[in-house]
């Protein structure tokens, strides 16, 4: 009997450009189901444009480029960033990476928060990972580090989980956006079945 077999999703790239924005992003194509394709490309377009105004000041002229990355397309996952620089022209620029993680049967993205069983104390677990990461690489904060949120910045790569955090949240401006990853092997005991974390452990 042959199992079932997963095939990577469609992607093509399309262009949103104006005088002062260049930016390209994927757009699920060929999905069976063109609800879920169009459920999903609608949140993309949607996540593109709200860090497009992220980097808007106002008064000033911006300049923004902007690009995707395909962290994960495998076993019914999709998970992708959208990376945005902004140049106030002269000023420091800044940098923008917003991620969605999606099942594509069904066109859901997952916030961090969906991902971990309700009792599972999971905010405090990772939080106390990424701590003590901050330690061991001596990485620079503004503050006291106070842990993540429920709907913490993360991408899926290569059976990890990454978790970072804006340019300037946690860390000096000069630092960048710190990520951590963390094997999703290791907080297996956490994650909700069958869900898109779920599915990374299969094969390991």
């Amino acid at each position: 009997m042959i199992g079932r077999i997963y095939l990577p999703t469609c992607i093509k790239t399309e262009y949103y450009i104006t005088d002062t924005i260049k930016f390209s992003y994927p757009v699920v194509c060929q999905l069976v189901d063109r609800q879920v394709q169009q459920r999903m490309n609608y949140q993309i377009y949607n996540l593109m444009m709200k860090v497009i105004s992220e980097l808007m000041e106002p008064g000033i002229t911006t300049y923004i480029t902007g690009f995707y990355e395909i962290k994960t397309n495998e076993r019914e996952v999709l998970s992708i960033t959208l990376n945005a620089l902004g140049d106030f022209g002269g000023a420091h620029p800044v940098n923008v990476v917003r991620s969605l993680n999606f099942n594509t049967m069904t066109g859901k993205s997952y916030k961090l928060g969906q991902l971990f069983k309700p009792d599972s104390n999971y905010i405090e677990k990772l939080s106390d990972i990424i701590k003590a990461e901050i330690k061991r690489r001596e990485i620079p904060l503004i503050g006291k580090f106070k842990g993540i949120k429920p709907n913490q910045d993360y991408y899926i790569a290569d059976k990890n989980l990454i978790i970072y955090f804006q340019q300037g949240e946690i860390t000096p401006n000069y630092v960048g956006l710190p990520y951590f990853s963390i094997p999703i092997y290791d907080i297996s005991d956490m994650i909700i079945e069958d869900n898109i974390l779920d599915r990374m452990l299969y094969w390991l």
